[in-house]
């Protein structure tokens, strides 16, 4: 499910691109053919805020939504091991 903020915009030629290159290696296809397909070079919806059906995770698109003092981000995720008497390196 999509949902606000969004904006209308042409994407940077930087981020066409990797969408072509996305789009050909999902598809088996040259980047060519999907450039010839895929034209990205008017405005794009672009959405803010995206929530996988039936109970799913919330995404954020942190370049369209402020954020908060209070807000979280999962995007960095920090993993400590204490094991008493451990020798090895981790």
């Amino acid at each position: 499910m999509l949902s606000n903020p969004r904006r209308h915009e042409i994407l940077p030629l930087p981020i066409r691109s990797k969408v072509w290159a996305c789009l050909a290696t999902r598809f088996n296809v040259t980047k060519n053919i999907v450039q010839s397909v895929v034209k990205l070079d008017q405005p794009i919806i672009q959405y803010g805020r995206v929530t996988r059906l039936e109970g799913g995770d919330l995404m954020v698109g942190r370049d369209l939504v402020q954020e908060t003092e209070d807000s979280r981000d999962a995007s960095f995720v920090r993993v400590e091991s204490s094991c008493i008497g451990c020798t090895g390196n981790f």
